[in-house]
């Protein structure tokens, strides 16, 4: 980082050019900065990178922008700027915005300086230039460092948190208590469904009867990857109690939606599960799913709901013809 950092120091010509051109760039700065946001709501209009994001941390991101579009032009490269760009990666990797975000806006940063030089001869834009690249170059090395460091901080947190699950390595009923309201908060800003379901096995104490405690663990081991397998990494999967799975699904369109992933939870679930070299389980499951904020209600009777629906298809598995049921008030 350090040999990185003393090669993108600027020359004397490289400074001078930045000093003469920063007012006309600044002058441009509204330009850009609409501009920007342009690409980033039509981003978000399509559910791509920005899918997560709300209006308010979109707001933010734009602040961010035109914060950054001035302090590229800065006459001076202080420490309260580099902090200012490893507080911006931990907060891109905070909104789930992965590392190419941060080199889509340098490239957006970079076609707007390289309009704004177009016109001019070589000995005027090559030092212009080479001083704005520099700057771009640094900023996006501290923010990658930020958003490392965010990351690396967020698995030591998992690592020692309360909140997994030592069986299976699943989110727990702790876990699933603090995020769920906070999927819900999510729901209600950006207008999209969320889907919640719960599911448990048919006969999972049978299972430990009959085999034992260590069969039952080895069984609730392999479901756990095969949920991950199937799931988006989007998705909260959290073990609540016993054989008892929670799913919550953000984003979702309809009920459309869901019904392909049904079906490959189906085809997995069909599959036995390994108890030995030589010995397999297999066992029907039941699955109730409600839709929020379609069937109303908070965190806690989200998941009362789709345990009602559980039920319902649990009590009717001798004539069921799927294993899953949607809440109906």
């Amino acid at each position: 980082m350090e040999t990185l950092l003393d090669f993108l120091q600027l020359s004397a010509e490289e400074t001078r050019a930045l000093r003469e051109y920063a007012p006309a760039l600044l002058a441009r700065a509204d330009v850009a900065s609409k501009a920007f946001e342009a690409q980033a709501r039509a981003l978000l209009g399509r559910g791509e990178m920005l899918e997560a994001l709300g209006e308010d941390a979109l707001a933010s991101l734009l602040e961010l922008h035109g914060a950054h579009y001035r302090e590229l032009l800065a006459p001076h490269y202080t420490p309260e700027l580099q902090q200012r760009m490893l507080e911006t990666g931990k907060l891109f990797h905070t909104w789930g915005l992965g590392p190419l975000w941060i080199m889509t806006m340098s490239s957006g940063f970079a076609a707007d300086f390289e309009l704004f030089a177009a016109g001019m001869s070589l000995q005027q834009r090559r030092p212009l230039m080479g001083a704005l690249y520099k700057r771009l170059r640094r900023d996006e090395a501290w923010q990658l460092e930020g958003y490392r460091q965010a990351g690396d901080g967020l698995r030591r947190r998992l690592e020692q948190s309360p909140l997994r699950d030592d069986l299976t390595g699943l989110l727990n009923r702790a876990a699933l208590d603090e995020m769920l309201p906070q999927a819900l908060e999510r729901s209600r800003r950006n207008g999209r469904l969320l889907a919640l379901a719960v599911l448990d096995f048919d006969a999972f104490e049978e299972l430990n009867l009959a085999h034992g405690r260590a069969a039952g663990d080895a069984v609730l081991r392999q479901f756990s990857q095969r949920l991950l397998r199937a799931l988006r990494k989007t998705d909260l999967v959290a073990r609540s109690d016993g054989d008892e799975f929670v799913l919550v699904l953000e984003a979702i369109q309809g009920m459309h939606n869901i019904a392909p992933l049904l079906e490959r939870l189906q085809l997995d679930f069909d599959v036995p599960y390994a108890l030995s070299d030589a010995l397999f389980w297999q066992c029907p499951i039941s699955m109730g799913v409600t839709l929020f904020p379609d069937d109303g209600g908070d965190a806690e009777d989200l998941v009362l709901h789709a345990r009602c629906a559980m039920q319902q298809v649990k009590a009717t598995k001798a004539q069921r013809e799927f294993f899953w049921a949607f809440y109906r008030p």
